[in-house]
């Protein structure tokens, strides 16, 4: 006889919300019943598993690199096993007598050894803040190809539950002088532990929107067709909610039944006697599941009075809002037209000053070219007065020059009139020359 009976019990994760519920379990990010607080910070994880990274974090990394799920080339089958959680535990009357922590690593090393290695076993945290020290395992079932395969491990012909447990037992449970467990207990995993989640489960519920309403020019209110496509999702929802929780109270009431009758030999006496004290909490569970059931379905009746409120009122809603948007489109084509009147006016009016404008131009130009002509005749003038006088001064001059020469022809000129023939010539034939070239200039 072995001091206390071993527990291996194991249930399916079908979906990622079961994974995130098992998470928040055991790392106690939720009021659970029965936790001492003051010995949480006791409980350890023997995994390596990143900090801060849930299960469903681990999950969907893992398959993103899985070589068979890459790139798409394959899809989750749609009744795949996520996960498998396993809990292991002993009889409350050993704790004293085991050695916990070698325990811990016996069952961390085996479920290494028999479930794909360290990379498919994501977590394993021993709880200490409970009566009886259990571990918490979650453990992905991945072949050799990456892919997901619950059966290779714990299914099928080769692998069935009860050869697991008599290989742990083997393993473990022997090693630390545990009995096995009765065969073919109905008392699972699920039974038990996932009351912490069930009797702990909020349902929000929320009060259905009112119709839009939309205001500004060209825009209406929202339709009661748009009004029923955008809440149809909540009210679905609402339904099935309704309708799981249904399902879910007949469920909870069985499971109630099943475990009021679990005898000793089933499982041990402390899981037994925690398992009874959570029946009563379920009891209470159950009448909040079944108002919060009336609930949800007095919104799908309230939204379906908002619908058919909104279709009595829309025709109205939708000709106020054409009155309105017509009447400011005719108040912005009135400001329009007195703006183009006003423009044309000023345009009118610039127009008859550009013609003015262009008659004195006119005047202007023709004034301008008989001055042209006039002062080019003018510039004739000066300069015949100019050749005039000049020619005057050289005609003065050349008869002191022949003065001077008959003088000299005589043998009768001085040396000052010398001087004077010679200076007087030099004088003409200069002012000759600059005359001439003047001339060419102007011209």
């Amino acid at each position: 006889m072995g001091i206390a009976k071993e527990v291996c019990r194991i249930e399916k994760l079908k979906s990622v919300g079961a994974l995130g519920g098992a998470y928040e379990h055991n790392l106690r990010l939720k009021d659970i019943p029965n936790v001492d607080e003051r010995k949480t910070t006791y409980n350890i994880e023997l995994t390596d598993r990143p900090q801060g990274k849930s299960y469903v974090d681990v999950f969907h990394e893992k398959i993103n690199n899985s070589p068979w799920y890459k790139d798409g080339a394959h899809v989750i089958a749609k009744n795949a096993i996520y996960a498998a959680e396993f809990m292991l535990t002993f009889g409350h009357e050993a704790t004293d007598q085991i050695d916990v922590d070698a325990w811990a690593k016996d069952n961390y090393r085996w479920l290494c050894d028999h479930f794909g290695g360290e990379q498919n076993v994501i977590s394993a945290i021993l709880h200490v803040d409970e009566r009886t020290p259990h571990i918490h395992a979650i453990v992905i079932p991945m072949d050799e190809k990456g892919k997901l395969s619950y059966t290779k491990y714990l299914g099928g012909k080769r692998y069935r539950l009860s050869e697991v447990q008599d290989n742990y037992h083997e393993e473990v449970g022997q090693k630390h002088q545990l009995e096995r467990g009765v065969k073919g207990s109905k008392a699972t995993h699920q039974d038990i532990d996932t009351f912490y989640s069930i009797v702990n489960e909020v349902v929000t519920v929320q009060e259905l929107p009112e119709p839009e309403q939309k205001t500004g020019l060209f825009k209406k209110g929202e339709s009661a067709k748009e009004y029923q496509e955008r809440i149809a999702p909540m009210v679905s929802h609402a339904q099935s909610v309704a309708v799981a929780k249904e399902k879910e109270n007949e469920l909870l009431k069985k499971r109630i039944a099943d475990i009021e009758h679990l005898q000793d030999e089933v499982v041990p006496e402390d899981v037994y006697q925690e398992a009874l004290e959570k029946c009563n909490t379920l009891e209470n569970q159950l009448e909040v599941t079944e108002k919060r059931e009336k609930k949800y379905h007095e919104l799908v009746l309230s939204g379906q009075k908002k619908i058919e409120k909104l279709e009595g009122s829309l025709p109205q809603k939708i000709a106020d809002a054409v009155t309105k948007a017509t009447m400011a489109l005719q108040q912005t084509c009135d400001s329009l037209k007195k703006k183009y009147q006003e423009t044309k006016e000023k345009l009118d009016t610039l127009s008859a000053s550009h013609s003015v404008l262009e008659e004195k131009y006119a005047n202007l130009l023709k004034d301008y070219k008989a001055l042209k002509s006039t002062a080019a005749h003018a510039s004739d003038l000066q300069w015949e007065n100019k050749l005039m006088y000049t020619l005057l001064r050289t005609l003065n001059q050349s008869h002191k020059i022949d003065k001077c020469r008959e003088a000299h022809k005589n043998g009768k000129i001085s040396i000052e009139e010398r001087m004077i023939y010679g200076t007087e010539k030099s004088q003409r034939e200069n002012a000759q020359r600059n005359a001439s070239v003047k001339h060419s200039i102007e011209r």
